[in-house]
């Protein structure tokens, strides 16, 4: 499992005894690395134990505050709650919650799909390519997924956003 999530062995054995916690890049290649996703932890999660999805018919399903799934990122201060039913749908919706300082990684992700996603409040840098910019709140940003792309809260007050992206990849 290391040696495909490219890390050390003894990293995964301190990441197992609760010793390291490994950034959200690195816990995508972990969980890749023994065929899951960090959408699995979605799926399997919810704030209270139990996500509670209220169908209306085969094509509406109402999530309730506070009974959806969420995912807390091991080692940082970073939220987030899965907005769609599942993932098996044709987008996924997330509202994200970061602290001051929190970021999606040391390096840029990419994947096929599209991604759109709109600040609620704080402050928000991006980089896609080769431009970057700063999102605040009720600005929104839209790219290709296939262009790296990264984020970070380096503003003084908590960040909350709402991400869709399509196809799922989490």
């Amino acid at each position: 499992m290391a040696e495909v999530a490219g890390v050390s062995t003894s990293f995964v054995s301190q990441v197992e005894r609760g010793v390291a916690n490994p950034t959200l890049s690195t816990l995508k290649s972990l969980l890749e690395a023994v065929g899951s996703s960090v959408g699995s932890l979605l799926e399997d999660e919810a704030a209270d134990g139990t996500a509670e999805v209220v169908r209306v018919d085969n094509d509406i399903a109402v999530l309730r505050a506070g009974q959806r799934r969420r995912i807390v990122y091991p080692g940082s201060s970073i939220a987030n709650e899965l907005l769609s039913p599942s993932l098996q749908r044709k987008m996924e919706i997330i509202w994200v919650e970061a602290a001051p300082g929190a970021s999606s990684g040391g390096h840029p992700h990419m994947h096929e799909g599209e991604e759109c996603g709109v600040v609620i409040s704080g402050e928000m840098n991006f980089k896609v390519g080769d431009t970057e910019c700063v999102l605040g709140p009720r600005d929104s940003i839209y790219f290709s997924s296939h262009i790296p792309h990264q984020w970070e809260n380096r503003g003084s007050e908590p960040l909350v956003a709402i991400w869709i992206i399509t196809p799922p990849t989490f």
